[in-house]
Parts: C-alpha cells; structure tokens; sequence
C-alpha cells in the first residue's frame, strides 16, 4: 500500500542522507497559501506598527506587564484559596486553574458546566483547556481594554458560580 499523499516525502526518504523533502504545496510555484483572499501578501507588522505609533515602546511595556501581572493574580488566588487550583503557572498573559470542591466527584464535569455559565452569564469568558488530563479555565488577557479589576472579578464570579454548582448538585 502506498503512503498517503500528505505524507511523501516524510515517512520513506526522511532518514535517506539525499532526501528531498517535499510539501504538497512545492508543486504550484507560488506559495497562494500564505496570500489572502485578494492574493495579496497579508501587512504582518500593521498591527505592531500602529500600537508603537499609538502608545509607543513604553507604553506595550507596560501593556504586557500588565497583562501579565492580571495572570499572576490569578495563580495566587488560586494558590490561596481553598476552592481554586492552579494547574500550571502563568506563562505569559495565560493563567489555567480550576474549581475544585471536596464534594465533587467529577470536577471536570463541574468546571465544564462553570465554563458555560461564565460565557452565558457574565462578560467573563475564559477558553478552557486541559491540563495534565484536568479540564482547566484558561484566560488569556491580551485586549487594549483589559484592566486588573477584570481579573479580579474573574476570580469573584469563578467562586460565586463554583459554589452555586456544586449546591445545585447537592
């Protein structure tokens, strides 16, 4: 049987000293996956540009500390209190924890069910990703309007609907 097609060049020839690797997308000349619907070449550096033009070098700096401090918030509360866990420390502007509760057998099931009422019932509305095999809520704040009270209030709301879950189930 032959190797599938997306996969020529990789499998039989890739330990060969002579191998030419080859992409599915080397036959057609002009590389049109990496143009737009106009096939024009995307403006890449646009978006940087205007932010250092708008609010300069030092104000991205305190933009990204920023939002990075908003993470480490949250890894500490989650760090303190007894109904949050931190699943992996922040990297960046991205913080993954969850809400755990002793009587709860299935926190995945819960934090699934916390995650949908975040995103339906509030402004809040973290992604959600697993962790060492735990479903963990994972905010990531990198909007020009995002503020410190946003986390804080995050982590408010997170509590409030956690402790309201887990007295629907009881």
């Amino acid at each position: 049987q032959e190797p599938a097609d997306y996969l020529e060049g990789s499998v039989d020839q890739a330990d060969s000293p002579s191998a030419v690797i080859e992409h599915s997308m080397d036959d057609f000349g002009i590389p049109y996956f990496d143009y737009g619907v106009e096939l024009s070449a995307p403006c890449r550096g646009v978006v940087v540009w205007a932010m250092i033009k708008e609010i300069g070098v030092d104000g991205m700096r305190q933009r990204v500390r920023l939002h990075n401090d908003m993470a480490k918030y949250i890894a500490a509360e989650a760090k303190t209190h007894p109904n949050l866990e931190l699943l992996l420390e922040p990297t960046l502007s991205i913080c993954c924890f969850r809400y755990v509760d002793s009587g709860v057998a299935d926190l995945d099931i819960l934090n699934q069910h916390l995650h949908r009422r975040l995103v339906r019932e509030n402004e809040y509305m973290p992604s959600t990703t697993r962790v060492n095999g735990k479903l963990a809520l994972r905010p990531c704040y990198i909007g020009a309007r995002h503020q410190q009270v946003q986390a804080e209030e995050l982590v408010k709301e997170v509590l409030r609907m956690g402790r309201a879950l887990v007295e629907e189930q009881n």
